[in-house]
């Protein structure tokens, strides 16, 4: 899964089909977005998977993000063998989703975006 950014505007978008690493948005190029890789409390940005039959169940991290205008989870997305789940949350959101997986599914991992710390993966 590949996710790119306009650091201007912010704007997010995710490649569903394809091997284009080139866009733009707003006249600027678009940047990949590295899971993990921001100097970051882990503990607080790593998303949390747990899988009960075929309800998948994400916390952002082992001790609950922060949830405020100022500093938020803006998505929690799930990527499985047969595609992905998204999650949009607000500030005023927990940061927690719960996914339901089709028959013979299988989660590959799940991603959680920081406003400020930006993108944070785990595997199943």
């Amino acid at each position: 899964m590949k996710f790119f950014i306009n650091r201007t505007t912010k704007e997010i978008i995710e490649v569903v089909l394809g091997n284009d690493t080139t866009f733009t948005s707003e006249g600027s190029e678009m940047v990949e977005l590295k899971a993990n890789s921001t100097d970051a409390a882990g503990e607080k940005h790593v998303p949390v998977m747990t899988v009960e039959g075929n309800t998948v169940h994400v916390v952002v991290g082992s001790v609950l993000h922060p949830m405020t205008e100022e500093h938020s989870i803006q998505f929690i997305a799930l990527e499985t063998k047969q595609g992905v789940q998204r999650k949009a949350l607000l500030p005023t959101d927990q940061p927690i989703a719960d996914f339901v997986l089709a028959e013979g599914d299988e989660v590959v991992a799940a991603y959680e975006y920081c406003n400020l710390h930006g993108l944070w993966k785990v595997e199943a």
